[in-house]
């Protein structure tokens, strides 16, 4: 009795909750809840769901006829019962809505309707159709009754959510290895410089899976089209790439662009230390330390580091007048421009020509060396003026104390 009261209860407060939110009661609904879970849980969870709340309910994807409330006329073939879809149906049951124009436009005109179109030339989409069911499919990322829009931050496809979607799969040994698919990719990306900036510190500018190897028609970039995909976000980097005979070069020998260098999914901060043939930089890579490649690369090094511990000197003759009261706005301001110089020398390497760095060091290091010349000319004056007020103040303390014994004397002769 307790059990039944409890049933109709919560059924009470669904269908009330439906009523609110404009979801059509039905058998569905009722017939489920009464159910223990997890065949309960799809009517617990559908009313929250972004399709619910449109109105659409259960027979819209699973078919069947909600007004009954006996199982097989609910259930029987004859009203397009499908019961639950699985692989190639779920992308089909989807479809029927988000491939129909006419039909996404009455509830969200800015919805594309060519997701499923991309899905099958995915991947994913191509090993289904080839009858693979343990690959992704909508369910798998989007989910099932509590769906959500993608702007929600508790949809598993929100932008800080997508590496731990995809990690469902692609973190799980046991199927990557199936398909000969590295099992790393999704740890590494949470290390690398993307990871943390997106999952640590909630940069959501930060790049996650999808916005490398696309949404619904998710597949890795092939060798031509790696240096298009990081060069969507490093357009600079990109520009200098393309027009060098390094990057003809190795799209020629089948090399993939910027992952020679900064490799795909372990992404770490890039640094001077890279520019080298020794062990620890990329250079020696493809290089032999007598490789001409390998001098050029000393050369852009040794202007990177010229420029760059000029810079460390600068700061810190600046900070030490700055501490002593001195007006260093000016020199704060061609130190400032100096450092912009640094940063263009260092997007330069993607020249891999030691001259096109030249451009941007030259005028660095002459802004630095006006910087600290200057500075030495302000502690020069502050010195100047502190010896100035010693030599002041030794003086007046002298005649104080001859006034002083003056004025004793006159004292004693009186």
């Amino acid at each position: 009795m307790k059990r039944h009261l409890t049933v109709l209860l919560g059924l009470a407060c669904l269908v009330a909750v439906a009523r609110s939110q404009g979801i059509e009661e039905s058998g569905c609904v009722g017939c489920h809840l009464e159910l223990d879970p997890p065949a309960s849980t799809p009517a617990e969870l559908f009313s929250s769901d972004i399709h619910a709340l449109a109105g659409f309910g259960c027979q819209d994807c699973h078919g069947g006829d909600p007004e009954a409330w006996d199982y097989d006329e609910a259930k029987d073939p004859a009203t397009g019962f499908i019961g639950i879809p699985t692989g190639r149906k779920v992308v089909e049951v989807c479809g029927r809505c988000h491939a129909d124009p006419d039909l996404i436009r009455r509830y969200n005109p800015n919805l594309p309707t060519d997701q499923i179109a991309k899905y099958w030339t995915s991947g994913h989409g191509k090993s289904l159709m080839q009858g693979n069911t343990e690959v992704a499919q909508c369910a798998s990322c989007h989910g099932t009754h509590a769906i959500k829009r993608s702007d929600d931050p508790g949809s598993p496809v929100y932008h800080n959510n997508v590496a731990n979607t995809c990690g469902e799969c692609h973190a799980n040994p046991l199927l990557m290895n199936k398909f000969d698919i590295n099992s790393q990719v999704v740890a590494q990306y949470r290390g690398s410089v993307h990871g943390t900036a997106l999952l640590l510190h909630g940069d959501v500018a930060a790049p996650t899976c999808n916005d490398c190897h696309g949404n619904h028609g998710a597949a890795p970039p092939e060798v031509g089209s790696i240096q298009e995909v990081c060069g969507a976000c490093h357009v600079n980097n990109q520009t200098l790439y393309n027009q060098t005979k390094m990057g003809k070069m190795f799209s020629t020998k089948g090399m993939h662009g910027c992952v020679v260098c900064h490799t795909a999914h372990d992404i770490q901060p890039p640094n001077d230390s890279m520019i080298s043939a020794d062990p620890g930089g990329v250079c020696g890579r493809c290089h032999q330390p007598s490789d001409p490649g390998a001098i050029q690369a000393g050369q852009m090094r040794s202007l990177l580091d010229s420029l760059n511990n000029a810079l460390v000197e600068a700061n810190r003759a600046l900070d030490e007048a700055e501490n002593r009261g001195l007006e260093v706005e000016d020199l704060l301001f061609d130190l400032q421009t100096a450092t912009s110089f640094m940063i263009h020398s260092r997007t330069k390497v993607h020249t891999y020509e030691a001259n096109k760095i030249r451009e941007e060091v030259e005028p660095g290091m002459e802004l630095v060396s006006n910087v600290v010349h200057g500075v030495s000319l302000l502690m020069r004056d502050f010195l100047i003026r502190r010896i100035g007020l010693g030599v002041a103040t030794i003086f007046i303390s002298f005649l104080a104390l001859v006034l002083y014994l003056y004025i004793r004397t006159l004292d004693k002769s009186q």
